[in-house]
Formats: structure tokens, C-alpha cells, sequence
């Protein structure tokens, strides 16, 4: 009876205490998150008879290499590099494991529904085509349009870098997990609801770029084995990934007061150009901008 009385005070003592800082509940919430995709991705690939997988495994030197500067800088006082070089490590495999999603998600045989989202533009009054085709009269306006829509890169490597190297790397790590949830959410659509693009329901010459995702779509839409192919893995029409992205680009530099401006405007830009280019339906911009305010949300929770 004596020791019952003592081991409920004296047996806390004895229990290890886990206290994770944020930065590392970050890399756990992540690392597990990237793992448990990377090895559902790998049976769900074998499922559907997507071959070529060994193509992701270009990105490791990179990899490696980011790695070895990580831990020089871990040994030397730079912390704000080595912040650097772990968000540039989690990039590189978050962009590389949900690279497979979209491919994935469209081995299906299911209707496509551009005829639907064609007729959802109708009802709003819109079309994509007389869009493309006035910005298409003034070839100077045409190449800025085309323009606007390849800044999404330089606006991935800022959203990733300047909040960190600016001492916030909280906000580089929420843009990470926003992009995360997004990708997982459109995977699902593109897998319910696939698309192709404007240019297979409207009068628009579709581009050398555009022509090659509608074939490897087909591609994948068949019941044969098909090799994944890096250079289409940005297939996904509804919702345009391309606005998630510029707008969670932008949300990731709103507190830089003097980049905040030109970030929104480029954000901006790139939204514009998802149309005028002939890469999207006006409600796959809209879907794109909704998926963007539902990411943010669930990331603000998941990258406290």
C-alpha cells in the first residue's frame, strides 16, 4: 500500500519528456508526410502500369550536394544559409515526389469533362478563346503574355528564399506545406474530373506544349503501360495549378513591405496569362484562386 501511495509521485519523474521545438516538428510533420506519399506513389505507379520511375532519381546529386553545404554550415555560424539549404532540400523533394501525383491521377479511364467546364464559362459569359485571340492581335502583347506566364519559377524561388534569408523562414516552410495540400487536393479532382485545356473544346490553335499534353493525356487515359514523362507532368487544367502557385507565391512575401507590391502584381500577371495564353478555363482559374484560400488556411495550422 505504501508503494501505490509513492509511484504516482515519483514515477512522472522517471518518463522521458518530448519538447520539439517548431523548426523540428516541422521536418517531422514533413518528412513523414513526403515518405508516406513517396512509398504510396510507388505502389500506386505499379497499380496502374506507369513505368520510369527511375527518372526522379536525377534530382539525388543535387540533393547530395545541398546536403553536404547543410551540415558545412550547421559546423560554421551561418545559420541563415543553412536555412537555405535545408528549404532548397525539401523543395527539391517535394517538387520531385509531387511531380508523380498528377500522372497518376489521370491512370483512368474516365470522360474527360472539358465540355462541362466549357459550358460553365459559357453560363458566366466568358471564353477563353476570345481572350487569347484579342491578346493575339498585337504580337508584342502576345510575347508579354507569354512572358507573364513563364514567372512562376522566379516566383517559387523567391517565395522559398527571401522570407528565410530575411530571417522568417516560418513563411517559407508554410509556403511549402501550402503547395503540399494543394498538390493532394487538385491529384484528387484531376483523378475524379479530368481536363485538358481550352483548346480542345474552343477555336485555339493549341501550341507545341499544349499538343504534347493532350497526347500524353490520351496516353495516359489508355489501358496500355506508359513511361512517365517529365517534361508533361504539369498536366492538371482544373483548377490551374498555375494560380494556386502564383497566389501562394505572393501570399508567402506579403509581410516584405518593399517586395510585397511587385510580388501581388506578378501574382497577378501570371493569373492573367493562364488565359490569355490559352492554358485554362475562366472556372479553372477560379477553382485555382478558391484551392489557393483553402491551402493557406490548413497550412497556417500545419507550419505553426
Amino acid at each position: 500500500m505504501e508503494n501505490e501511495a509513492v509511484l504516482p509521485t515519483f514515477a512522472p519523474r522517471f518518463l522521458p519528456r518530448i519538447s520539439l521545438s517548431a523548426d523540428a516538428r516541422f521536418k517531422l510533420w514533413i518528412g513523414l508526410a513526403l515518405l508516406s506519399l513517396a512509398i504510396g506513389e510507388i505502389f500506386l505507379a505499379d497499380m496502374v502500369h506507369l513505368t520510369g520511375l527511375v527518372q526522379i532519381l536525377g534530382c539525388w546529386p543535387g540533393l547530395a550536394v545541398l546536403a553536404g553545404c547543410y551540415i558545412y554550415c550547421g559546423l560554421r555560424p551561418f545559420p541563415k544559409l543553412r536555412d537555405v539549404c535545408e528549404l532548397s532540400i525539401w523543395a527539391v523533394l517535394v517538387t520531385n515526389i509531387l511531380a508523380l501525383l498528377f500522372p497518376i491521377a489521370s491512370r483512368n479511364q474516365r470522360p474527360f469533362v472539358d465540355s462541362t467546364l466549357a459550358a460553365m464559362d459559357g453560363r458566366l459569359h466568358f471564353s477563353t478563346a476570345f481572350a487569347a485571340h484579342f491578346i493575339a492581335q498585337s504580337p508584342a502583347i502576345g510575347a508579354a503574355s507569354n512572358i507573364a506566364y513563364g514567372l512562376m519559377i522566379p516566383l517559387i524561388l523567391a517565395a522559398l528564399f527571401i522570407p528565410t534569408i530575411c530571417g522568417h523562414p516560418l513563411e517559407s516552410r508554410r509556403f511549402i506545406a501550402a503547395i503540399a495540400i494543394a498538390a493532394l487536393v487538385t491529384a484528387a479532382i484531376t483523378a475524379l474530373w479530368p481536363s485538358a485545356g481550352p483548346w480542345v473544346t474552343e477555336n485555339i490553335e493549341p501550341t507545341k506544349a499544349q499538343a504534347g499534353v493532350t497526347a500524353y493525356l490520351a496516353r495516359l487515359h489508355s489501358a496500355a503501360p506508359v513511361a512517365l514523362d517529365l517534361e508533361n507532368t504539369g498536366i492538371v487544367s482544373f483548377p490551374s495549378f498555375h494560380v494556386v502557385f502564383a497566389v501562394l507565391e505572393a501570399w508567402a512575401l506579403r509581410s516584405f513591405r518593399h517586395i510585397r507590391v511587385c510580388g501581388w502584381l506578378a501574382a497577378g500577371l501570371v493569373v492573367v496569362s493562364t488565359i490569355t495564353t490559352g492554358w485554362h478555363y475562366g472556372v479553372d482559374v477560379l477553382a485555382g484562386l478558391a484551392l489557393s484560400a483553402l491551402s493557406i488556411a490548413v497550412a497556417r495550422k500545419a507550419a505553426r
